[in-house]
């Protein structure tokens, strides 16, 4: 947990320019080391606790990124006191957070997600109440990640929170822990990149880096990271085998390989209306081959067998993608990643095939045509978005023949409760938008199971992720018909209990068979379109078209179903490869 690291070469250079913002630094120079040294060395002994969050309701496996990627930055600044505590380790509790807090000279809560409110809520008030008892109060408290979208109201009611970190931070967070070193954070906070905060008069502020005004807070603001070569982005990562390995990735006698996750880009060309991260920056940023085969070395070295590349597009520039899977096979891996359907040929199959790919995740989304238009799945006119989402559904099945014959395993994945669009007769104009219906769903599933043959099937159901599209956007839009707020936006508030009940927001049922679909869980604002009991029809046809084409020779398509209801009993899988499932007045009382 603790890093005493030694400073990369330019570590002196680093530290010339951290003095000239504080004096001028040819007067620096001159001065005796006994003078300036001091300094050197409360920058150097700066203590920054870094917290990762648990995910409650998990379905699939994956580590918090954000936990060693800004641990690396710091000690590449020369911040050498950088603790990570990522409460998914079953050794760490709340109390052991505490523990190493009262120490402390910058406190942050990483990689956080929009679902995790409950949890940040509860351990950020333990924090700053463990901090009082010793009198320091002043000790920064800050939260980033996903969950600082959209998220005014929960500062307005979280003031031991000092700010919210919005954006990229391998960079901000280094600006930041100089600030604390230098004891200017407090005077300096509205200068720093990516920091949102209530300041003294009550008032929300950001400033957005273009124009150092206040702004929206729903978008990304920190400056987008142009290169993160020097990124170890597994630095004091500790492995756990229940969170970090994926299941996917077996020897053929059904042994689990040892699995990491790493990324080799950044940016996202497209703008789906429900996703945040399409809405942040659309340029894609690449990781270097010498960077990428460093990477791997060093997690062969620890006994990584297998990698999951957590990218938004694997594909998005084939003839990088081509080289990275060369890479991968040279250092040894087995690995899966994502990319889209739209970007991807059987050519390009056959070549991940080839160097050791063993799964890649499309988001089919949904088939209609008419719900990809209301989703804004595609660029271009709307003439050119009308032509594509019509096109889409051929090249959808086109594109999971092409995965089965080229060998390589996929994921049919669709979101329930989406809203589609209302066209004229000619198909040529949007002329209103409507909720999908049980119906619509049904025909897309018997087109991914009918059609597709799909190794793995696994739902979603829409929630209103803060920065999306889907929950900003205010006034009549294409999802104001399935989103609980009607035309207000979704805010960060509807995802934390005690900000429902403070400003009296519609709060979205619950009910235990959600969690049929991935990592749906209580206080999440979801589609207005769905209840219990279209949940439970959706998955129960689902099964039957499973156990159909098992019954008739055909493939095992697998479910992603959280491991409780497993455990529970609630849904169970026979040897080969049929489901049952429980009533549905069981799941209620998950």
């Amino acid at each position: 947990m603790f890093l005493n690291l030694i400073n990369p070469p330019n570590k002196f250079i680093k530290f010339l320019g951290f003095v000239q913002d504080m004096v001028d630094t040819t007067k620096v120079l001159s001065l005796p080391s006994s003078i300036w040294q001091p300094i050197d060395n409360r920058w150097k002994l700066s203590k920054i606790v870094l917290i990762g969050e648990y995910i409650k309701y998990r379905t699939f496996n994956g580590a918090n990124k954000a936990l060693p990627v800004l641990a690396s930055s710091l000690v590449n600044a020369g911040f050498n006191r950088v603790i990570q505590l990522d409460l998914e380790r079953p050794d760490l509790t709340v109390d052991h957070v505490l523990h190493e807090v009262r120490n402390a000279d910058l406190i942050i809560f990483a990689g956080c997600l929009t679902t995790q409110w409950q949890e940040i809520d509860e351990h950020s008030k333990k924090v700053f109440t463990e901090l009082k008892k010793y009198g320091r109060e002043n000790v920064p408290i800050l939260v980033g990640g996903y969950a600082t979208k959209s998220v005014k109201d929960i500062a307005q009611i979280t003031p031991w929170i000092t700010g919210f970190c919005d954006g990229e931070g391998e960079e901000s967070i280094v600006e930041i822990a100089h600030a604390v070193a230098k004891g200017n954070f407090y005077r300096n906070m509205k200068h720093l990149p990516g920091l949102c905060f209530m300041n003294k008069d009550k008032e929300f502020y950001r400033v957005a880096p273009e124009h150092n005004q206040p702004n929206k807070f729903h978008h990304s603001i920190a400056p987008r990271v142009d290169n993160f070569d020097d990124i170890d982005q597994n630095l004091g990562l500790i492995h756990i085998p229940q969170i970090h390995n994926m299941d996917i990735f077996k020897t053929k006698d059904g042994r689990q390989l040892k699995t990491a996750q790493i990324f080799t880009q950044r940016g996202c060309p497209w703008g789906c209306g429900f996703c945040n991260k399409s809405q942040e920056n659309n340029h894609i940023v690449r990781l270097s081959e010498a960077s990428f085969r460093q990477q791997l070395r060093q997690l062969k070295q620890r006994g990584y067998e297998a990698v999951y590349l957590d990218v938004d597009t694997f594909t998005a520039h084939v003839t990088v993608a081509k080289k990275e899977a060369e890479i991968l096979k040279q250092e040894g891996f087995v690995w899966g990643s994502n990319t889209r359907i739209d970007k991807i040929d059987y050519e390009q199959m056959r070549y991940l095939v080839e160097h050791n790919c063993a799964y890649m995740f499309f988001g089919v989304e949904h088939s209609l045509p008419e719900v990809s238009l209301a989703n804004h799945k595609f660029n271009g006119s709307m003439q050119s978005q009308i032509k594509q989402a019509f096109d889409y559904p051929s090249n959808i099945k086109q594109a999971f023949q092409d995965m089965n014959k080229a060998e390589l395993p996929s994921s049919y994945f669709l979101i329930l409760g989406l809203p589609k669009a209302k066209l004229n007769e000619d198909k040529t104009e949007i002329i209103g938008y409507e909720p999908t219906t049980l119906e619509d769903d049904l025909r897309t599933i018997h087109f991914g199971l009918e059609e597709c043959h799909p190794d793995f099937l696994n739902f979603n159901i829409l929630r209103f992720m803060p920065g999306s599209f889907a929950a900003d956007t205010p006034g009549d839009c294409s999802y104001s018909c399935v989103r609980p707020s009607g035309n207000k936006p979704i805010t960060a508030g509807y995802f934390l209990q005690r900000a429902v009940q403070h400003y009296g927001y519609p709060q979205s049922p619950t009910h235990g068979v959600y969690r049929l679909c991935e990592s749906v869980g209580r206080y999440q604002p979801i589609s207005t379109a769905i209840n219990p009991q279209r949940v439970y029809d959706t998955i129960c046809y689902a099964i039957q078209l499973i156990n159909a084409k098992i019954d008739a020779g055909g493939k095992a398509t697998k479910l992603f179903i959280d491991r409780d209801l497993l455990t529970l009993g609630l849904v169970s899988q026979d040897e080969q490869g049929r489901y049952a499932i429980a009533p549905l007045e069981d799941f209620a009382r998950v």
